[in-house]
């Protein structure tokens, strides 16, 4: 019998197809953030919603293409939540968000400052970490991981650009300043500190896509957004983190290869032990690819269901006197050697 084995593609058919794939990557960005920006900032007019489209026409090539079974899923909730989030509730279903100083606003407004979905993030992202909204959420990112996508390569790391990341605390104290105002005076809030802090955000964020090509997909996010300065504040204040055990570390710095945040991980893994960062917006690629599998996700998930778990094996008064017992050596160590599959860990 033959043996019929994968027809290998040949270099310089993937060489082309990259290279037009990039170049349709480069013409959407500008017209995402042309479009954008034009219809939504400047003249408002439904037709910016046909260049909010684009990320979604990316996202099914991402979905497709995507061998990693973690990344693939990772990047389906990113388009699902965009979809859902920032077109179907708010435009379909009509529903408002409350925010400071009696306003209302269509859902979600996670970027708004005063908004109540704003504030109910700090307790979701000091739980799940900042991924919640820079890994697999925020609308930003899934333009940034799907248009965006082809250029990841174009990442530049180098300490630089490591230096590069302090200067979004500028924008993170616009808005402090703008949160203090809404807080104590919402009615004079826009004049005195909001209208200054959009419009820093706004032009900065859409003119980072024209230097995606040159710069990688997460420019904005690594040196210049504000809220990825207060959701990494947030984050290593609570649970989340990413724990190695780094007696199994061999060096390799494929780690360091794929994070898009160009955060040194192995040397983060040397010297603590885990990668707790501001700057670390959880992907999880970092954690895929290390061949040694020693690095691993944790937090409130992973802490309450290890509470559960070590309550059911010592057999709590309360379970007791419900009945349920203790679990078993043997369920005991079944338990110890499933691996958790949960993707907020």
């Amino acid at each position: 019998m033959e043996s019929h084995t994968p027809k290998k593609v040949p270099e310089a058919q993937i060489s082309h197809e990259a290279r037009h794939i990039k170049i349709l990557a480069f013409i959407s960005l500008v017209l995402f953030a042309a479009g954008e920006l034009y219809f939504f900032k400047m003249h408002y007019h439904p037709v910016g919603y046909i260049a909010s489209g684009i990320p979604i026409l990316f996202g099914l090539w991402r979905i497709i293409t995507e061998k990693h079974p973690y990344q693939k899923a990772r990047i389906i909730v990113i388009v699902t939540t965009y979809v859902m989030f920032w077109f179907i509730v708010p435009i379909v279903f009509h529903v408002k968000v409350p925010i400071l100083g009696g306003q209302w606003g269509s859902f979600p407004q996670l970027h708004t400052v005063g908004s109540l979905v704003f504030f109910v993030y700090f307790g979701v992202v000091l739980l799940f970490g900042r991924r919640v909204d820079c890994g697999w959420c925020c609308p930003c990112v899934t333009a940034r991981e799907t248009i965006g996508y082809p250029f990841r390569e174009k990442t530049v790391k180098n300490n630089i650009w490591w230096q590069l990341r302090h200067l979004k605390w500028l924008p993170f104290g616009l808005l402090v300043v703008y949160l203090a105002f809404m807080i104590f005076d919402a009615s004079t809030a826009y004049n005195r500190a909001g209208k200054y802090f959009y419009n820093f955000v706004t032009y900065t964020y859409y003119a980072s896509f024209l230097f995606i090509p040159l710069t990688g997909n997460r420019n904005f996010c690594r040196i210049l957004c504000p809220f990825a300065a207060l959701w990494g504040l947030l984050s290593v204040s609570g649970f989340y983190r990413i724990k190695a055990d780094k007696e199994k570390c061999t060096a390799c710095g494929k780690c360091d290869d794929v994070c898009d945040m160009g955060i040194p991980v192995s040397q983060l893994v040397r010297e603590k032990g885990q990668v707790r960062s501001i700057e670390c917006m959880g992907c999880g690629r970092c954690v895929n690819v290390c061949p040694n599998k020693m690095l691993s996700f944790h937090s409130a998930l992973g802490f309450i269901t290890n509470r559960v778990r070590s309550a059911s094996r010592r057999g709590t008064p309360e379970m007791l006197s419900m009945g349920i017992a203790p679990c078993s050596s043997k369920k005991r160590e079944d338990t110890d050697k499933r691996v958790s599959t949960d993707l907020l860990c």
